[in-house]
Formats: C-alpha cells, structure tokens, sequence
C-alpha cells in the first residue's frame, strides 16, 4: 500500500513538472509587451481614433468638455468589451455625447497623430507618456492632456465598469466647469 502510495505521487509530480507552465487567462494578451495573439479579428466596435488632438484640445476648450482618452491593444478582448458594453454607447448617448469627447489611442502601433501641443507624435508614444502599459487604459484629460481624474485601468469588475467611467468623466466636467 505504501510503495503504491509514493508511485502515485511519483507519478503526478513527474506529470506536473513535465507539463509546460500555462500562461494565467485573467489579464492574458492585456500587456503593452505581451506577444500577440496568433488569430486577430478585426475590430467590431471604435471610438474615433485619435488624428489630431491639438484640434480636439481646441473644441474641448470651447466647449468645456473633457477628453476621454481610451487606450487599447488591438488584440485586447478586454479592449474589444470595454468599448463593445461600455464606451461607443456612451459616446453616442446623453449626456456623455454632448458633455465629453472620446478618442481611441492604439499603444501597439506607431499611427500617427498630432499631440495636444501642435506636434507630431505617434500613439505609442502617447501611450507611454500616460504610462498605459495595461489595455484598456481609460484617462480623462483636459484641454493640455492633463489628467482630470484617476485613470481607471483594466476592466474591473465588468458590473461596476459603467459607473467607473461615468465617474471619471463627472470628476473632469466638473472640473472644467466649476
């Protein structure tokens, strides 16, 4: 009973360490560095890309509006619900269609873009400069691309995500506003 016993265990811990190291699933492909997938679907759901902030800094200004800045991954099914069930419908839905803008940031790739200064930059590098190194990587700015409240990074608990977001945007509306 012992010797068979101690081949079990044997056993498994033979199939254990032989085994390769599965990779955990909570954030997997959410890294700005992770490797991409193998298959990429395109994208079903998108904010306006970010072309010219610069442009957008200037309406933001005129309209006392804050900038949601949304960064993703193109390969981030995190990315893909966030702006499935959260953002593109309240992009297009009062009150957020008329009290902020939301432009779309992709930190795996060197588009270009004009930055809040008038300069050109690509989306990589705007991506860093926020420290978006998690995808989906939400940040409220005003017109200077100064943050007006906490990013709210990842997507959290999928239930509360909503009220995250509705809470940053309110923090940098009244922020402009007041």
């Amino acid at each position: 009973m012992r010797v068979h016993r101690r081949r079990t265990i044997q056993a498994i811990l033979a199939l254990a360490l032989a085994a390769p190291a599965a990779p955990t699933r909570a954030q997997a492909g959410t890294r700005i560095d992770a490797p991409p997938r193998a298959t990429r679907r395109p994208r079903q759901h998108a904010l306006p890309p970010a072309t010219d902030l610069a442009a957008d800094a200037s309406e933001s200004r005129r309209r006392r509006v804050p900038i949601l800045l949304m960064f993703d991954r193109a390969d981030c099914p995190y990315c893909e619900r966030a702006l499935r069930e959260h953002l593109v419908p309240m992009s297009g839905d009062a009150p957020w269609r008329d009290d902020a803008m939301f432009r779309q940031v992709e930190v795996d790739k060197a588009l270009p873009v004009i930055d809040f200064d008038g300069n050109a930059t690509t989306h990589r590098v705007i991506g860093a400069r926020y420290g978006a190194s998690l995808t989906p990587t939400i940040v409220v700015v005003d017109a200077t691309g100064a943050p007006l409240a906490d990013p709210v990074v990842g997507l959290m608990t999928a239930d509360f995500y909503g009220a995250y977001l509705d809470d940053a945007l309110k923090r940098g509306l009244a922020k402009l506003r007041n």
